[in-house]
Formats: structure tokens, C-alpha cells, sequence
């Protein structure tokens, strides 16, 4: 550097502040660039409501199956007819279609049309239904006697299965529970 005009050589002339300033500004163009190119989005439009329109219609994609009401419903038909009206008071939503938002809304509603119009409807979302279900089960597995009662051990479940027992004999002498 030629400091013979009596300029200080940490100072930068304006043409060497312009040519940093060019090259930084190359820089953060090239990088934008790049991150552009590496960037994944996925634009839509009607998908998001016709995607979660499939759990109620399955039909829509194909699939010969009654949708997430209709499978609530079968559920509760399942059931002893005592505890039916109960199980339409009780319908708990877990898991991560739960958060769609009007997804409570919509099961409610729907359920209210197929339920027998005497029952009431009572569609619950816990704060986290996303993780709701394990947490339920954690609480449930720490109970007294749980491991006693609802686990068994692989040796034992081949020496019962040795000894001719099916699974509904050994789980019902496990969890004493008549005629299972």
C-alpha cells in the first residue's frame, strides 16, 4: 500500500469499499439463488381441504369403505346395547387428523345424523390429541397390578400355548375375566 499521500492504511479508497461491497452483494445474491434452488414447497390450493375430506369419503379416491363417522358408528354397534348410548356421549378424538381444524366439528355433526335421535352426541378433542392416547396409556400401564394382570412373560405364554390353551384362555385366566 503506498502511504505517501499520508493516508491511513486501515482506511479503504472508495473504489476498494465499492468493490467489497459489490463482491458481498455477489455473495448474498448467489446464496439467496442457492437457497431457492434447494428449497422445497409444495403450493396448494384445494388439497388441503380435499385431503382431509377423504377420512369422511373415501369414496371420493376409490376405496369401497364407509368413512371415520361410519367407523365410529360400527364401534358402538359392536357394543352390548347398554352401552351404546354412553359410547355416542363419549366419543374421544385422538391423533393428528384431530388438530384439521372443523374436524371435531364435522364428526359431531355427522355422528348426530346416524346416532339413534334418542342418544345424545358428545364429541370431545383433549388439548393435545396428538399425544393424548399415549399419555392415557402411560397413566394406565402404571396402575397396581398392571404388569401382574395385563403382561405375561414369553416363557410362560409358550408353556400355555404348549399346553393347548388359545390366546382368549390365556388372557382371560390372566386378567380373570369370565368366559374370555
Amino acid at each position: 500500500v503506498d502511504m505517501s499521500d499520508g493516508e491511513d492504511s486501515d482506511e479503504e479508497s472508495d473504489e476498494q469499499r465499492l468493490k467489497r461491497l459489490k463482491a458481498m452483494r455477489d455473495e448474498e445474491r448467489k446464496r439467496r439463488e442457492r437457497e431457492e434452488r434447494e428449497r422445497q414447497a409444495l403450493a396448494m390450493s384445494v388439497e388441503r381441504f380435499a385431503i382431509p375430506e377423504v377420512l369422511f369419503r373415501p369414496s371420493d379416491i376409490g376405496m369401497n369403505c364407509g368413512g371415520i363417522v361410519e367407523a365410529i358408528v360400527e364401534s358402538i354397534n359392536a357394543c352390548d346395547d347398554i352401552y351404546r348410548a354412553a359410547m355416542y356421549n363419549n366419543v374421544l378424538l385422538v391423533g393428528g387428523n384431530a388438530t384439521i381444524p372443523g374436524f371435531k366439528e364435522r364428526v359431531e355433526s355427522e355422528l348426530r345424523k346416524l346416532a339413534p335421535t334418542n342418544y345424545p352426541v358428545r364429541v370431545y378433542l383433549p388439548n393435545d390429541p396428538v399425544s393424548f392416547a399415549w399419555e392415557g396409556a402411560v397413566q394406565f400401564s402404571q396402575q397396581d397390578g398392571f404388569q401382574r394382570q395385563c403382561s405375561i412373560d414369553r416363557v410362560s405364554w409358550e408353556a400355555m400355548k404348549k399346553a393347548g390353551k388359545n390366546q382368549s384362555e390365556i388372557w382371560g385366566d390372566r386378567m380373570n375375566i369370565p368366559g374370555m
